[in-house]
């Protein structure tokens, strides 16, 4: 017995002691009161020390110290030391931003955690964090103006594709979008979903990509590699670059677990509309009734649905025969356009759950999407997105990673592009000024076909109710990583991961449209798989002031597409959605896409005196889609670093800095269907299905496209690291284009593919970015700009260029020794040697036809961005800049043709004034044939003249030039033109119609606020909640292109830049965001 009470009490001993130590407790917070998590607390003098939870809070033994000091330590910001006496119980500690030098640890190739200042190329990273708030239901949409040299430009539709182009175009006929890696798997980036164009439909629907689909509230962070130099050790698939982005993990928590809640609702609607006229009213020549076609047998009046064009009378309220064969008012309807409209929603909800052991990490989030755009029934969106992330410590050597996003999307409705038939948007070009809604309601007439007015009008409610199509993904994006500890310094890494994409998608036009009577059904089924096996054996070691990291490495990508297409081009039945509904039949298409590309690659960085550092690389690919003989490719690159400041004297003005140079190759191959010649579908004859050989050569000797690039660069920070400089000049080559060339007939072909031709692309960078730190007041600044040049050094042999788009005989060319994206068309003649236009003797336009309109590309791009924090409250702002770069615009030239756009009042009413109240004919009004050849007012204007273009005459060899008087003097026109034939006038001028595609945007804006802790005491469980409001392309500051026609509108998700019709309205985005942490 007695034993027992002296075992008791030595165990209730020391536990009545520990009961008498004192502890403190706190809350560690920035300078603007938000929590800081996994800071390090010590007892001065001791080995006792804590951390802070997620919270900020923290707890610590001072071992019934009577007075002592607590330090709180966390990386990047400044250390703190507060004493304390015996009684004390709370002590709360606010850390400021360390503005020492501190080792930036950046994710390069292959996942690989370098030392920034190690680097001997560039790369930036980008705050995933900005995406979470101002977001986009495309979070590629968020990258614009993030990173210098990288130029995003965004769909007009929520679920479109994104274009992103890093240092200019590679490839004349290939995919110039970077590489993306999620969690160290390679995800596409092609537009119309895995890059197979021939499964995106009839009239350019744009399916998205699906790299679009991430959700930003999963990602961790994002980092742009650069070029060639900084992404050489991915070979054959990164000449475009790569942009690496890394999922969250579960963050420390002591086996706590965590939830979050971002909550984000936002009002999609039209940020402006066109510029249309409403004084003149549908009509021909300024008159109601130019014939008597034109009026009702029966009434007399006009009928104003005879007419297309709104050259009609001004509007004085006439009577008139309406739409709807009701006498009606001649009046204008000043919102017929915004009545097409309304405010589209989008709402985004993420809830996660995260825990963390000194063992494993556990993270599962769910998020939904829910949105619609701002033309009725369109691009309806549900997107689900499920994403996992899973660690486990094994043992001392070995630990396995594990991640798996799912995305299940449903897309209703996805709008047509590019002045399609069936795009309401567009069908609203024809909409005349006295037209209504109410004149297009009801939208068919009773045989159930669509109602229109003269000419191939397409009715936009139509379009809405009648045509539909829909589309369902299915991704499943997964990854296995082992990390095995063999010796100290010398690990194994492989990893298995994969992508599978299922897509079903049906489109259907029901029949009586008047562009298409018969009607369309069409199903298509992608199924689209790549598997990426990797192994990678990484070693570092320091000995003394030498440091090494290399890794050997061997990787197979396998990709699997298979699909079918199958289209009845004529229905049996109307509102039947199904191919047993169809009447005649356009080929099945059946087209596999199968590729393997098997690489070794190693890599080696060495380091002296932390000052002078080497980067070596080396890749070989080995491609299924390049020939046998022709397969295997090297990819090298060497680039070495200097910190420079290691040899200057310590000093407050140049803290840091390191300049670089790199030289690296890197490759672009092909797609299986340019080295075999394939069979296609040739016809449908009497329901049987035939096939042709293709009409072009595929070439079994192809060679990948290889570009060679070289970059020089300085990084410097200055004032205890408060301003930072980094600047880039690169230069690089891309040979072997695989071109298409025209071939005589007679082989059977008509064009063939070839290696031929080089792309140059030169460039500087600029990133520049300073902090202003004080009391409570933080200011974050950030400058990216870029300046890139690509020029077409050559084609092929007796190829001077390549057409890349045509539309409405405007066409974007590749074109040798010049600028990438040239821009050609009809423009007005003018003459060889005064350069003075040239019109013809009736005062219309004399045009030239294959005339240089301009160049797409960018003379330089930039953004600035701001950060303000103040307390509780924070303030971002985004301004992204674009200077140079024409667009052409067909909207415009329609507009104007039709009559409807305040362009087309141009003279109107003098010619109003002088056609029917005066009674001049056309000699008259040029000034001859009234009361002479010289009457008063010779000078009033009466129309439209082509004001300094000379009267043009035919010299003796057929060549237009301007008539000279007999002292040599160049006569110059005075017809003035009826209105409207100068609107005409435009079909074939298209250079009026070409404008300076530059902008500056108000890109993003958040303004936010972070409660304190005392003020959501209250709320049970909550640990942190913050609420912003927030908005996208708010405001167009600065551009030169006609209201309603958007600067970035003349994009496409091909190399053909610069040619806009039909584009949506440019669109803004307001919401508001809920954060909440328990």
């Amino acid at each position: 017995m007695e034993k027992i009470k002296i075992i008791l009490l030595l165990i209730i001993f020391p536990l009545f002691v520990f009961s008498q130590e004192n502890t403190i407790q706190g809350t560690i917070t920035n300078i603007i009161g938000e929590p800081i998590p996994g800071v390090t607390i010590l007892l001065e003098g001791t080995q006792t020390g804590s951390s802070s939870d997620f919270d900020g809070n923290y707890t610590i033994n001072t071992q019934n110290k009577t007075e002592g000091v607590l330090a709180f330590s966390y990386v990047g910001f400044t250390t703190v030391k507060i004493s304390f006496v015996k009684d004390s119980k709370t002590i709360n500690a606010v850390l400021e931003e360390s503005t020492e030098e501190l080792d930036e640890i950046v994710i390069t190739a292959l996942g690989i955690k370098r030392d920034k200042k190690s680097l001997s190329y560039s790369t930036q990273s980008v705050d995933s964090d900005d995406m979470k708030e101002a977001r986009s239901t495309n979070f590629l949409n968020a990258l614009a103006g993030k990173a210098a040299g990288v130029q995003v430009v965004s769909s007009s539709t929520p679920t479109g594709s994104t274009r992103v182009i890093i240092r200019g175009l590679t490839s004349i006929t290939g995919n110039n979008q970077p590489l993306y890696i999620v969690d160290g798997i390679p995800l596409d980036s092609s537009p119309g979903d895995g890059g197979v164009s021939v499964w995106n439909g009839g009239d350019d629907i744009d399916f998205g990509s699906p790299i679009s689909t991430l959700n930003p509230d999963d990602i961790d962070s994002i980092q742009v590699l650069k070029g060639a130099n900084a992404s050489a050790l991915y070979g054959s698939r990164a000449s475009n670059g790569v942009i690496i982005i890394t999922t969250k993990k579960a963050e420390k928590s002591k086996g706590k677990i965590r939830v979050n809640l971002n909550s984000n609702f936002s009002v999609i609607s039209n940020r402006e509309y066109p510029y249309y006229q409403y004084v003149y009213g549908a009509g021909d020549n300024a008159r109601l009734t130019p014939n008597v076609s034109k009026l009702d047998p029966e009434t007399g009046l006009p009928l104003v649905g005879a007419f297309r064009r709104a050259y009609g009378m001004p509007f004085l309220g006439q009577q008139v025969l309406d739409y709807n064969g009701e006498v009606g008012t001649y009046k204008p309807n000043v919102n017929n356009v915004k009545e097409l409209y309304k405010v589209g929603t989008v709402a985004t909800n993420t809830l996660s759950f995260s825990r963390a052991t000194e063992k494993n990490t556990f993270r599962f989030s769910y998020s939904s999407t829910l949105g619609d755009h701002v033309i009725d029934r369109t691009e309806r969106v549900n997107r689900n997105n499920v994403a996992v992330r899973f660690s486990q410590e094994i043992s001392d050597k070995l630990k396995v990673n594990t991640s798996l996003i799912y995305v299940n999307q449903r897309v209703d409705n996805r709008m047509y592009r590019n002045g399609s038939e069936r795009n309401p948007a567009n069908n609203y070009m024809y909409i005349l000024p006295n037209m209504s809604q109410n004149n297009l309601f009801p939208y068919k007439d009773e045989d159930n076909n669509a109602f229109n007015y003269e000419g191939p009008f397409n009715n936009p409610y139509w379009n809405i109710y009648e045509n539909t199509n829909q589309d369902i993904t299915n991704r499943i994006v997964a990854n296995v990583t082992l990390n095995y500890q063999i010796l100290d310094g010398l690990s194994l890494k492989t990893r298995i991961n994969g992508v599978i994409n299922d897509v079903d998608r049906f489109e259907f036009n029901n029949m009586g449209a008047a562009y298409d009577p018969n009607g369309l059904y069409r199903e298509i089924a992608v199924k689209r798989e790549n598997r990426n096996y990797e192994a990678i054996l990484n070693y570092t070691k320091k000995i003394n002031n030498i440091s090494i990291v290399s890794l050997l490495g061997a990787n197979r990508f396998d990709l699997r597409t298979s699909g079918t297409r199958k289209t009845a081009i004529s229905l049996l039945e109307r509102n039947i959605m199904n191919l047993s509904n169809g009447d005649e039949f356009s080929p099945t298409v059946y087209l596999p896409n199968n590729k393997t590309i098997n690489s070794v690659f190693g890599s080696v960085s060495a380091g002296f005196n932390d000052t002078y550092f080497i980067d070596i690389t080396g890749r070989n690919d080995w491609s299924s889609t390049l020939p046998s003989n022709n397969n295997s490719y090297f990819y090298p690159s060497i680039g070495g670093t200097t910190i420079f400041t290691k040899f200057l004297p310590i000093n407050n003005i140049l803290t840091f800095g390191k300049v670089r140079a790199s030289f690296a190759q890197v490759g672009n191959d092909t797609s299986f269907d340019r080295i075999i010649n394939n069979y296609i579908e040739g016809g449908n004859y009497n329901n049987t299905q035939w096939l042709a050989l293709q009409n072009q050569r595929k070439n079994l000797e192809l060679k990948p496209e290889l570009t060679s690039s070289t970059e020089f660069g300085i990084e410097t920070k200055l004032f205890n690291n408060r301003i930072t400089l980094d600047a880039t000049y690169y230069r690089s080559s891309t040979n072997n284009q695989i071109v298409p060339v025209q071939v005589t007939p007679t082989s059977g072909f008509i064009s063939k593919i070839i290696n031929a031709g080089e792309i140059q692309n030169k460039g500087l960078e600029l990133f520049l970015s300073a902090k202003i730190l004080t009391n409570q007041f933080k200011w974050d600044t950030s400058i990216n700009w870029s300046k890139n040049e690509s020029l077409v050094v050559s084609l092929a042999d007796g190829v001077d260029r390549l057409l890349l788009r045509n539309f409405f005989n405007v066409g974007v060319y590749a074109e040798a020794g010049e600028t990438f994206g040239n821009i050609r068309g009809n423009a007005q003649a003018k003459d060889p040697v005064s350069g003075t236009p040239l019109v013809l003797p009736n005062g219309r336009v004399r045009w030239d036809e294959d005339q240089y309109l301009g160049n797409a590309q960018a003379d330089w791009i930039g953004s600035l961005r701001n950060t303000f924090s103040y307390k509780g409250f924070n303030l971002n702002f985004l301004i992204d800049v674009k200077m140079g770069g024409e667009l052409f615009s067909a909207t415009m030239i329609k507009a104007v043709n039709h009559g409807i756009h305040a362009e087309s009042l141009q003279g109107r009413e003098e010619y109003l004034l002088s056609s029917l109240i005066l009674g001049e004919n056309n000699d008259e009004r040029q000034g001859v044939g009234l009361f002479g050849n010289n009457y008063a007012d010779a000078e009033r204007a009466k129309g439209v003249i082509y004001r300094g273009a000379a009267l043009g005459v035919q010299d003796e060899d057929g060549n237009w030039v301007a008539e000279r008087d007999e002292d040599g003097n160049i006569v110059y026109s005075q017809r003035w033109l009826n209105p409207q034939l100068y609107g005409f006038d435009g079909i074939q001028d298209q250079g009026r119609f070409v404008y300076d595609a530059s902008y500056v945007k108000l890109r993003e804006i958040v303004f936010g606020y972070t409660f304190p802790p005392r003020m959501i005491k209250k709320l049970k469980g909550v640990k942190n909640l913050k609420l912003s409001v927030v908005g996208r392309d708010l405001w167009t500051i600065y551009r030169n292109t006609p209201q309603g026609i958007d600067p970035e509108a003349g994009t496409t998700s091909g190399n053909g830049q610069g040619i806009e019709f039909g584009s949506f309205l440019p669109t803004r985005t307001l919401g508001v965001n809920l954060k909440i942490v328990f």
